[in-house]
């Protein structure tokens, strides 16, 4: 899928005090830029940010500390999600893989979190996304697998981690932790060659987020648990309908 980047370059020939872009092959890197976070609304602690371009995409690395000092230092591959990372959805995990991968990070107090800008949606794009959103909630789809086969999208178009491994090496990091529950995402990254151990990283399922969780078991074979938050049961008709349908498959 070809993306586009809307971006404007500044005239190196016009600004050559400009130490901070770096041209390393066949990506640009801009940084760092050291940011204070908060960290699941409890503390503040400071990590540093680095700007990745590559020819098929943009993306950030959160770095805390200095993980090419750890044997394995904790990673977490995240993909943009607008309806958690901007808006705050409870649909699915994406929110709160990010600020629990923060967390454990600054917990350990070295790691990497890598962003990726263009993988939206699992690569889908921003405005297919919302079509993907709008029509399935429509049909009473999942919004993980069916949703993007009835309108005739791949389930996920993120199929090659060469960019991924790329920023990992850039940072001397060729063994990691990975926090991740998608064995795709750890075949790939371990066919770019990188050695990964696999760190659980599941949110407690809740009556919003159960139908993609299930869905991600079910459909995908993610490795998880499904413990409940609560033990509540979802209301609406859709998520009673898919979440039956889905639960059945499972047994």
């Amino acid at each position: 899928m070809m993306v586009t980047r809307m971006t404007t370059r500044v005239n190196m020939e016009h600004t050559k005090e400009i130490k901070t872009v770096h041209q390393f092959g066949r990506y640009e890197l801009i940084g760092p830029v050291k940011l204070p976070l908060k960290i699941f609304k409890e503390k503040v602690s400071e990590f540093s940010i680095w700007y990745f371009a590559f020819p098929g995409g943009q993306y950030a690395a959160l770095i805390k500390g200095n993980p090419s000092k750890v044997k394995k230092p904790l990673v977490r591959v995240e993909s943009v999600c607008i309806w958690a990372h901007f808006f705050g959805s409870q649909y699915c995990d994406c929110g709160w893989q990010l600020e629990e991968a923060k967390r454990l990070i600054d917990e350990e107090g070295d790691g990497l979190i890598i962003f990726a800008f263009e993988q939206h949606g699992k690569a889908v794009g921003l405005r297919n996304h919302f079509i993907v959103y709008a029509e399935g909630q429509l049909r009473c789809h999942e919004l993980v697998v069916d949703a993007y086969t009835s309108l005739g999208f791949d389930e996920d178009y993120r199929k090659h981690y060469g960019d991924v491994a790329d920023i990992l090496r850039h940072f001397e990091l060729k063994s990691i932790r990975l926090m991740s529950n998608n064995p795709k995402r750890i075949a790939l990254l371990k066919k770019a060659g990188i050695f990964v151990e696999r760190v659980h990283h599941e949110v407690p399922l809740d009556p919003y987020n159960k139908i993609e969780m299930i869905s991600k078991k079910v459909k995908l074979g993610h490795l998880l648990s499904l413990k409940k938050k609560g033990g509540q049961n979802d209301k609406t008709r859709c998520n009673k309908n898919r979440a039956g349908r889905l639960q059945q498959r499972e047994v």
